[in-house]
């Protein structure tokens, strides 16, 4: 009996040690999605403040004293004057492509901007901002909803689209 199940195991191993050293070609997986890039420098120059526009696909909220940051997912965030919560009044809207998630001290925006994490100051008297800091591959690359990824020297992935 131990003869059979030491010949058995050494049959099971050896398909552990075949192949080694050569490459084995694999069936691609295809993505049902198309990834959305930007070359590196465009993504980091493309942060602005811009004229209120029409929410696309809202995310997470946050609030800060008299005003809420709505995300738009992958797109950038609707600054709203919450001065009145019976009436917030739509205000700005930051674009930054990639932008997922945000946290505010101080008037100091932290923004994870698809692999980077983005620190700015941002005035709401005039809705004027300075980029302090941009701290490159903080977070990992964005993968698609199938779990696919992109990466391609010198580009971003900020968003997935289905096919």
């Amino acid at each position: 009996m131990k003869k059979i199940a030491f010949i058995i195991l050494c049959f099971c191993l050896t398909s552990c040690f075949t192949n080694w050293g050569e490459e084995r070609s694999v069936d691609p997986v295809f993505s049902r999605y198309e990834p959305v890039t930007l070359e590196r420098n465009v993504f980091e120059n493309a942060i602005e403040i811009q004229d209120k526009t029409a929410v696309t696909e809202s995310s997470k909220i946050y609030i800060i004293s008299d005003y809420i940051f709505v995300n738009d997912k992958r797109t950038g965030f609707h600054i709203f004057d919450n001065t009145n919560p019976e009436s917030p009044i739509k205000k700005k809207f930051l674009k930054i492509p990639g932008a997922t998630d945000i946290a505010i001290r101080n008037n100091i925006l932290y923004i994870n901007q698809a692999t980077d994490l983005v620190v700015l100051t941002l005035n709401f008297t005039d809705f004027s901002m300075i980029i302090n800091e941009r701290i490159k591959n903080v977070f990992p690359e964005l993968r698609s909803p199938d779990g696919e990824f992109f990466s391609e020297d010198n580009k971003v992935v900020v968003n997935w689209l289905k096919k």
